[in-house]
């Protein structure tokens, strides 16, 4: 959606630089059309990240069923990451995403909960969801960057670390570990 795709050009400018007037202005739209499309500048921000998700092709990756399946998803994340543009990129790490993605959580925890309830059956309730919150960040987009940017991994070394940590934790909190 051009709306989105121009905010998304805005927030890669700066948090200060995100309003209506700027996105309706970048998009080419009224900012009444902007508000008729999403009511209000928390819903426009919060329609971001699921709007990069539909771009990534996110949604569509169907979530691992054992540990063994791990590595294909995680590379199918990278791809996936690798193949957004410079402009969603800065967008993504900017301040102004930090409310869209406070703003998903919810929903990115439940699909997370589930990649560990699949990952990890065994554990308890308590362990299992510490894993999800684990999992949340170590599957961001952020840690991505940070395997790949200031790192310089390659994709499979940034694979294989991410299929230790969540094997290492997985045995730790099995009781393998301790």
């Amino acid at each position: 959606m051009r709306i989105l795709d121009a905010t998304i050009r805005v927030m890669a400018g700066g948090l200060a630089f995100l309003s209506i007037p700027a996105v309706a202005h970048e998009a080419g739209v009224s900012v009444p059309t902007i508000y008729r499309h999403f009511g209000s500048k928390g819903a426009l921000i919060a329609a971001v990240y699921p709007h990069i998700v539909r771009h990534l092709g996110r949604e569509d990756v169907v979530l691992p069923r054992s540990t063994d399946e791990f590595r294909g998803w995680a590379r199918a994340m990278f791809a996936r990451m690798d193949s957004v543009g410079d402009i969603a990129r800065v967008a993504m790490a900017s301040p102004a995403a930090d409310e869209t993605r406070r703003v998903t959580m919810p929903q990115r925890f439940a699909r997370i909960r589930e990649l560990a309830d699949a990952l990890a059956p065994n554990l308890t309730s308590v362990d299992r969801d510490r894993f999800a919150r684990l999992l949340v960040i170590l599957t961001s987009s952020s840690a991505q960057r940070m395997w790949r940017d200031p790192l310089g991994s390659p994709v499979d070394e940034a694979i294989d670390d991410l299929d230790w940590v969540v094997r290492a934790m997985i045995a730790s909190a099995s009781g393998h570990g301790r």
